[in-house]
């Protein structure tokens, strides 16, 4: 690797409505910004499939004794399903702790921030999620969680496919003050593929959940270089160097340099209900002492999760007119059955907001755009299934069985990357 001689630009993930992050690198470029380095390194290719590759890791390799033996039937399942399908093989890939920084560094070694980022991260839990997001971003696949199953064959999973998604097509959404926009039809190939976590409808819900509509982590699909991804990995990387107490790289970097009116942005300390406490300084380092699960929901977690999704779904339609957003849950009859639909346990609850936000000037997808939902939404190349598809059998939340047709993973919630009193809270 070349010697590094200009420091970094650090940019905002907050306010990027100057850009068109659907297209960045057709419009902008810089060689010392790292959302211009890493689009060239993972140029994101849209008419391809999401590859057939399984990424799961933890602490310990499959053969260690230390591996937690609940979680080696789950990852035998996967294998299973991989090799199931003659002809449809998946590759699967397991990667312990002690691969994964040489992986990194092969990855991404010409963005050496990044590594920097992944090595200065106080937790592990901060790392397993980064770690989730970038191999995703470079190489493309299922990742999935080691106390995860899968609940059927891959041929099953119809959202990987168009053909499969075209039955759930039918509502066709405009949006901006003309509606009409001229989206793509049912040949596009799925980008990201996403499923709701927490759709908690209640009006205390902010007491106990970090986002009202929050999607789930713990498994997900993607083609390499989707902006989604890019994003999240600006976006933590930024985070980490800017709020973590000890930066640590084996080798040497100029200081990369952040854009000072959005500073803030920077700092976990200062996002959700943590930036109104008093019980701690929002200004402190973060260490390994003061790291909690609110920091770990905002900073790699499903919190900043869905933030960056929500912002890039808001981007895409502030700045593209060709956009093709599809919600079967706002018709008022089942377009499989053909019932009448109840008003007020369906996505149609919310019409009104959603209208309201969607056809103005500076159109949004409001979060109750994916509320209730039964069906898989579609915003572009990113599928948003329901909760029953990656989080069956909750019995809370709209979730249905693990028999449902709908059903496909199954999350038995273990926490394994949690450290000793390492709860992941709402915030």
């Amino acid at each position: 690797m070349g010697r590094i001689s200009a420091p970094l630009m650090l940019p905002t993930t907050s306010h990027s409505d100057n850009l068109n992050l659907k297209k960045f690198l057709q419009d902008d470029f810089e060689a010392n910004d790292l959302r211009s380095q890493l689009a060239a390194l993972f140029p994101y290719d849209s008419k391809t499939k999401i590859p057939k590759r399984i990424w799961q890791t933890w602490r310990d390799p499959v053969n260690s004794p230390k591996f937690p033996e609940a979680s080696l039937h789950h990852v035998e399942e996967w294998k299973k399903r991989a090799a199931e399908i003659v002809g449809e093989e998946y590759d699967y890939f397991f990667i312990s702790d002690d691969e994964i920084m040489p992986l990194l560094k092969q990855l991404y070694g010409t963005v050496p921030y990044v590594i920097q980022a992944f090595m200065s991260m106080p937790e592990p839990i901060l790392k397993a999620d980064f770690f989730r997001y970038l191999i995703l971003y470079a190489k493309g696949g299922i990742y999935s969680d080691i106390d995860t199953y899968p609940l059927k064959p891959f041929n099953e999973w119809f959202f990987l496919s168009p053909a499969g998604l075209k039955d759930y097509m039918n509502k066709k959404i405009g949006y901006g003050p003309a509606g009409n926009q001229n989206g793509q039809g049912s040949t596009f190939e799925p980008g990201l593929v996403i499923g709701i976590e927490a759709d908690p409808d209640r009006s205390d819900w902010a007491d106990h959940y970090a986002r009202r509509i929050q999607f789930c982590q713990w498994t997900f699909q993607s083609k390499p270089g989707h902006p989604i991804l890019r994003e999240l990995i600006v976006n933590i990387t930024a985070t980490t160097l800017h709020s973590t107490d000890k930066l640590i790289s084996d080798i040497k970097l100029p200081l990369h340099t952040i854009e000072k009116s959005h500073q803030v942005d920077y700092n976990v300390n200062y996002r959700h209900k943590k930036m109104h406490s008093l019980d701690f300084d929002v200004e402190a380092k973060k260490t390994s002492e003061n790291t909690d699960g609110t920091d770990v929901m905002n900073w790699t977690g499903p919190g900043i999760f869905s933030d960056i999704i929500f912002e890039y779904f808001d981007n895409l339609l502030r700045t593209n007119d060709n956009i093709a957003l599809y919600n079967d849950n706002l018709l008022e009859e089942d377009p499989k059955t053909g019932a009448k639909n109840n008003v007020e346990s369906t996505t149609h609850k919310f019409y009104k907001q959603i209208s309201t936000s969607i056809i103005s000037a500076t159109p949004k997808l409001h979060w109750s755009f994916f509320s209730l939902i039964q069906h898989p939404v579609i915003v572009d190349d990113v599928v948003i299934l329901p909760i029953t598809c990656f989080s069956p059998g909750i019995d809370h939340m709209g979730s249905r069985n693990d028999d449902d047709p709908m059903a496909f993973v199954k999350h038995l919630f273990e926490g394994s990357w949690k450290s000793p009193g390492q709860e992941v809270l709402g915030g």
